[in-house]
């Protein structure tokens, strides 16, 4: 059986419609487990079903020139095949960065790396970097009082400005990254 499965698969390559059918079918229910065997480590509410998984999967091994040495390898392959069509769903799906100007903080420490989706944690590193590149001086504002932890009053003796200068600074620095954010969602 492996070698006719792997016969069947280079006539379906080579674009035998019949054999594609018969390659499909005496997979999908085995690729259908896999599908959903790798879903479920995904994160909850996850917009892919297996049955499509599996479809996207077909897709991506019609435009391999990968040859398939025996039924073994295929299912190898296509579990790999799928972790990539799943990794390729993440990137394409932007995450949802409805993040409260509150949580912003938190997301710019370096020790809350474990706490957040490296998504949300890249996005907000790359907002800051935009506020970084528009107003150096909020952005500073904002990094001294969420990642070095100085109070207003402490921030304000650094930079030798008011306190309610900084305060007014850290304030719109987090509303205008929450609203960013919210933009690009």
């Amino acid at each position: 059986m492996p070698q006719a499965f792997a016969s069947l698969w280079q006539k379906a390559q080579l674009g035998d419609n019949l054999a594609r059918d018969v390659v499909y079918k005496l997979a999908f229910q085995r690729l259908r487990v896999i599908a959903s065997a790798l879903l479920r480590r995904e994160r909850p509410g996850h917009t892919l079903q297996p049955t499509a998984l599996v479809s996207e999967l077909f897709l991506k091994l019609h435009r391999l020139e990968t040859r398939i040495l025996s039924e073994d390898h295929f299912f190898r392959l296509s579990a790999r095949a799928m972790r990539q069509v799943l990794i390729d769903h993440a990137r394409v799906k932007k995450p949802a960065m409805l993040v409260p100007p509150e949580l912003i903080p938190q997301l710019l420490l370096p020790a809350n790396r474990n706490a957040a989706s490296p998504e949300s944690l890249l996005a907000v590193k790359m907002v800051f970097e935009k506020l970084r590149a528009m107003d150096p001086k909020v952005a500073e504002t904002i990094w001294l009082r969420s990642v070095e932890g100085l109070t207003i009053h402490e921030t304000s003796r650094t930079q030798g400005r008011l306190a309610w200068r900084v305060r007014a600074d850290y304030d719109f620095g987090l509303q205008w990254m929450a609203k960013w954010l919210q933009r690009q969602a």
